[in-house]
This record gives structure tokens, sequence and C-alpha cells, in this order.
């Protein structure tokens, strides 16, 4: 007996120990709501449906390997002080890497050569060295060249359970090869299809910020319009923090929407809808960081207290913590009511104001068109519109005010820069601007 005591006594001691061994790897939050989940009986008003995804903490010291290619634009324009914060800005690269990731490094003229194949950071003087011998201006701008070798580098190691990502550097026009936004953004697509996101980095203003946004959002990756080299570093350190805090990849959102319930458009992101079934594709996700899918939905008319499916919900994701795919479902209901206070009451603030957001970015689109038609005047009335329609809404919750507000002030400045900064810079920055608000770049 008094053996049975003591191990039972030992396994008791014991449990708190194998408790904290099997701690609960972390996982994405994810959170399903509408914009008006109450609505007025008979009504056929618009309805917004916000999937959310939170991607959740992560130890800097329990990242994930990275498998990086630098794909560097070494053509005549970037001749001085622009190849100079090139190789710093690749050099600051290698030294940010560790012996667990792999690095590969293409340069691109008139054709791309592959200057460092890919492999394991383990000896950085000799990486280094390599970059400063061969990353020297000369030639034309192969670009295509250049992301086809990217990804075949970064296709040698892939692995979904490591970062794959290519960072693209480029201060010119694509002159040599394919050169077209359709050609180059096939090539996006090959790469998401691999999990390869591809960041693009504008520097100066002679870039193509249409071709450089396309081939950045097609593959779900960062954009940034870089107009000193002086910049180029902080643009480098930022995109790695990103890099270095993926929690989670090949994130796939489907929406099938109820009986009768319309889905219109997707508001930001892109996707296909087809029928009620929509799909949505996100590469990768951030520590601390939100990115979501939002739907505009027609749903179908109800009675007084009755309630109906919106839509069913469904996450999937690589948890690159657990090494495991994990599967989030949720049901989205809408209830309707013959009050118009309780249907005012039950709106989600933060939703309305992310879908007002999405909208202004759409309108935003349309003003790059009037620019470019030289029909400026009325593109910054398109700005001021949306200026105004945005600080006239008023918000109690915090967050959607602090949100709206940010956005007006981004609107205002818009429009009033559109007469005063040079016509190349000031279309880049609505560019860049433009693919943060529907990418939720941070």
């Amino acid at each position: 007996m008094k053996i049975k005591q003591a191990a039972t006594l030992l396994a008791l001691a014991l449990f708190p120990l194998f408790g904290l061994a099997k701690t609960a790897s972390p996982v994405v939050s994810v959170k399903s709501e509408l914009a008006a989940p109450v609505m007025l009986v008979n009504s056929e008003d618009k309805n917004y449906l916000k999937v959310s995804l939170t991607g959740f903490n992560l130890d800097s010291q329990r990242r994930s390997p990275i498998n990086l290619a630098l794909v560097i634009d070494r053509s005549t324009s970037m001749s001085g002080d622009r190849i100079e914060k090139a190789r710093e800005a690749a050099i600051l690269a290698v030294n940010m890497l560790n012996p667990t990731d792999t690095l590969s490094v293409v340069a691109y003229d008139n054709s791309a050569e592959v200057i460092i194949p890919a492999t394991k950071v383990s000896n950085k003087p000799a990486l280094i060295a390599s970059i400063q011998q061969h990353i020297r201006p000369q030639g034309m701008t192969a670009l295509f060249a250049g992301v086809s070798k990217g990804i075949g580098q970064v296709g040698k190691h892939l692995n979904n359970e490591q970062v794959n990502r290519i960072i693209l550097l480029s201060d010119g026009q694509a002159n040599v090869g394919p050169t077209s936004i359709s050609e180059l953004a096939e090539l996006a697509r090959i790469a998401a299809k691999q999990g390869i996101a591809i960041t693009t980095i504008g520097l100066g203003n002679d870039y193509n910020e249409d071709l450089m946004t396309a081939i950045a959002g097609y593959s779900d990756g960062n954009h940034a319009f870089v107009a000193s080299s002086a910049d180029l570093e902080t643009a480098f350190t930022k995109e790695f923090q990103d890099v270095m805090s993926v929690v989670a990849q090949d994130v796939i959102v489907q929406i099938k929407t109820g009986d009768r319930v319309k889905p219109v458009r997707l508001l930001g992101r892109d996707g296909e809808i087809s029928g009620n079934v929509v799909n949505v594709k996100l590469n990768q996700l951030y520590s601390n960081q939100e990115k979501y899918v939002l739907l505009e939905v027609i749903p179908a008319q109800g009675t007084d207290k009755q309630q109906k499916n919106l839509a069913d919900v469904s996450v999937s994701y690589l948890n690159l913590s657990s090494k495991q795919q994990d599967q989030v479902n949720e049901r989205v209901t809408v209830s309707y009511s013959q009050s118009a206070a309780k249907v005012r009451d039950a709106v989600q603030q933060e939703v309305v104001a992310e879908s007002e957001i999405q909208k202004t970015a759409l309108a935003n689109d349309e003003a790059i068109r009037l620019i470019d038609a030289g029909r400026k005047d009325e593109a910054k009335k398109v700005l001021e519109s949306n200026a105004s329609k945005l600080s006239g809404m008023s918000f109690s919750s915090p967050v959607a005010e602090s949100k709206v507000r940010e956005s007006t002030e981004k609107q205002r400045k818009l429009a009033q820069d559109i007469d005063s900064k040079e016509a190349a810079t000031y279309r880049k920055e609505l560019k860049e601007q433009n693919y943060s608000v529907k990418q939720q770049q941070q």
C-alpha cells in the first residue's frame, strides 16, 4: 500500500511538469463578424462580412528559417549612390540572417546572373565579398529574367515550414525580355502557387509602380516606394521585421454564403467568387498583425425576430509553431428586427470603418485613372470627397474612430500634395498608399 501511495504522490508531483511540456501551440485568432448583425425586416441593404486573422505572439528566438532570394537591379541607371546603397542593403540582409537560413542573390542587367546560388548563411564574409564584387552597374533592365532566376533559386530549397521570400529591387522600367504587366504578373502567380511571396521595392521616380505593385499583389508580398537611395536600408529593415515574424503560411479563407445571400464583391484583397462560394488565399501572416478579408453581401430578407444563416466561414493555414495544418470553422448569422434602434445599436463600428476605408482605396484607383488621363482637377475632387466623407463619420469606438481619422488625414494630404509634388513622385506615393490599404500592409 505504501508503494502505491508513493507512486500516486510521485505522479501528482510530476503532473505539472508533464502539463508544461505539453503546452498547446499558439494559434491564429480568427474572428468573423458583420457590420450589421441585426437588419431591418424586409431590408435589401448591403452588408459587410469581415473575416479577420491575427497572428499570435512570436518569440524572436523561435522564428522559422528563411529561404530568401535578393533580386537586385544593377542596370546603368543604378550608378553612383544607388548601387552603393543597394550593396549595403544586401549586406544588411546577410548580417540579419543566421546559419539556419538560406540566401541567394540574383543581379540583373541585360540578363540575369546568379551571383550567390542558394546556400546556408554560414560564411558571411564570403557572401559579402561576392556582393561587393558582382553588384556593379551595367547594361539594361531584364526584370523578368531576374524574377525568374529568383523563383528558381528559392525553389531549390522550397519548404513550407520555412519562410520563402523574394525581395525585388528596381529603379527603372523593364526593357529586356517580357515587359508587360500581364507577363510579370503571371510570374508572380507562379511564385504564389509555390508559397513564395515577392516583396517589391521601387527606387526613385523612373520605375513602373503599376508593374511592381502587380508583382507584389499577385504573390501577396509587400510593396515600398523609396524616393531616395539613402532610405533603402530602412526599407530593407522594415521588410525583415515582417519576414522574421511570419507565424502562418498557405492561408485559405473560404466563405459559403447562405440561401439567397448574394456575395457582391471583395473589398481590397483579390479572390474568386463562384456562385455562393468565395475563396481568398493569403501567403503569410505575421506575429501580432491583423489581416482580413472583407466581403460585401446582400443578405436575404427576413421577418421580425427571425435569425438566418448568412455564411459559413472556413479558415485553414499551416501553423509554423506547431508545423501542423490548423482549421477554424465559424457560422455567421444575421437577425432581423422592426426596431431601427436595435439595428443601430448592434452595428459593429470597426467593420463599418474598415469597409469605408476600403471604398476610399477603390475611389483612389479612379483618381489615378483621372490623373493618367490628364484630368488632375477631377482627381483632386475625388480625394477631397473621400476626406470629406470620412471626416463626416462619427464613431463611439476608439479603434474605429482612430482608423478613420488616420485615413481622413492621409486623404487630405493627398489632395493637398497633388498640385505641389512632382507628378511621378506623387503617383508612386498614391499607388503605394493604396496598395498598403488594400493589403493591410503595416
